[in-house]
This record gives C-alpha cells, structure tokens and sequence, in this order.
C-alpha cells in the first residue's frame, strides 16, 4: 500500500513539495489541478487505449475460446501438441520478434494504425485466451456436450449456447487478463505509432514525466488517472475473476 499512497500523495504536491523529496509526508495543500493538467494530456491517448483495447479483447476471447474448444473437444492427431505449443507460446517475450512485428505491420501499411495495434495484440494475446478457455472447457463435464448431440445439437450450436454461458466465469477471467494485458502495454504501443492520433496511454504518461524539470507529482496523477479503467474492470468483474480461478482450480 505504500508505493500506492506514495503515488496519490506526490499526485497532489505542488513541485517545490515534491522538489524535497519527502514522499511519504501528506501534501500541505491539496493541488487537484494536477488531475486537470494530467488528463488534458492524456485524453487522447485514454481514447486510442479504449478503442484497442477493447477491440482486441473481443477478438482475442472470440478466436480463444474457440480454438480453445476446438483443441479440448475435439480428438484430433496432435491436439495434445498443438496445445503445449500453445502454452510455450504464452510465456515467450515478444520484445525478440518487435522487428519483425515492425516490418511486418509495414508489410501490409499497418503502422500507426488502429487495425496494425489491434492486429498485433490480437496475435500475442490469442494464445493466452486460448489457454485460459481451454483450461476452462476441459472442466465442463463431456455428459453436457454428449446429451446436447442426442438431442440434435450441433458443435457450433453447443459452444454457442451451452458452452459459453456456462464457462462464463472463465471468459471473464480470460477477459481481464487480455484487457490488462493490452491496456497496460508500452513497448509496442510507442514502436508502432508516430505521433498521438492511434498512440496508446502508456507512452503518453511516460512522457507526462517532461524533458527539463522532472514533474512527478503531474505524472503520478496521469499514473492515478490510468489506473483508474483497470481498476474498475476488477471492481465489477471481480468476484466472476475470482470465482472463475477457483473453478479452474479446483475442478477436475
């Protein structure tokens, strides 16, 4: 909780408190305009942060769960495989691949483009939605799918309307993971946009900081500010989130 207090605290000194590096000590004088100051400069950037962020999720859960279903419902020759590549996949950085992501984006006129971000995150973060998922579908017990085919059900049908709804809590697991993920991004969000038209808020809070003077206590409200979608992601979707990580623990 410390480094937390810290940032809200240092978010409202004016620069001379903050100058005597005194972090911990309550701001004497409440500078709220600090937030004001904070979110002009990082309006823009909140927009492009939205618009990809939750495109690409939606994409991601969309192409996750059903190649997460296609991997655990279906007996084919090397699922198994396929699947542990998968998870190898997940956890590789994909800071050693950024050239030729960058070429690549360039390859098709992507760069500095909603699509080129969306595309790319998409491609990073399907993997770990279809880990998730398929972690998840391999607990729904195969009596529900074999009654639905008696009854004339379809597979496409069955994900659709069964599947789904009652992995629910695992879909909205995949989903905060993805959205935090992509939102909180930085790397990729400043090496493949020029100028602030499509640039994510990370870059823009990273430059929050100055060139000259180091202005912390306008940068910690920029940090406050941003934090503020992800937290209220976890407050609404909580206890699905929760709820969700022990059904995938401890059945089976």
């Amino acid at each position: 909780m410390i480094p937390i207090y810290a940032m809200i605290s240092t978010s409202l000194k004016t620069q001379e408190e903050v100058a005597l590096q005194k972090y911990l000590v309550p701001p004497q004088k409440l500078q709220t305009s600090n937030y004001a100051k904070a979110f002009e400069a990082l309006k823009i950037g909140l927009r492009n942060s939205l618009i990809i962020s939750l495109s690409a999720t939606f994409v991601c859960i969309l192409i996750g769960s059903m190649a997460g279903y296609a991997l655990t419902g279906f007996n084919f020759r090397f699922a198994t495989y396929l699947f542990f590549a998968i998870v190898v996949v997940t956890f590789l950085p994909y800071h050693v691949i950024l050239i030729p992501i960058t070429q690549f984006l360039k390859t098709l006129n992507l760069l500095n483009t909603y699509w080129g971000l969306i595309l790319i995150y998409v491609i990073l973060n399907a993997p770990m939605a279809t880990l998730i998922t398929g972690t998840f579908f391999m607990k729904v017990p195969p009596d529900l799918e074999e009654a639905a085919i008696l009854d004339g059900c379809k597979p496409f049908k069955y994900y659709l309307k069964i599947l789904l709804p009652v992995s629910l809590p695992g879909l909205i697991s995949a989903t905060i993971l993805v959205f935090i993920q992509i939102y909180n991004e930085f790397l990729l969000g400043i090496a493949l946009t020029r100028g602030p038209q499509v640039k994510p808020v990370m870059p823009f809070l990273a430059e929050l900081k100055g060139t000259q003077i180091a202005q912390w206590h306008i940068q910690m409200a920029g940090a406050v500010i941003t934090s503020i979608i992800p937290v209220l992601v976890f407050i609404f979707l909580g206890r699905y989130f929760i709820s969700g990580l022990m059904a995938g623990y401890g059945k089976g």
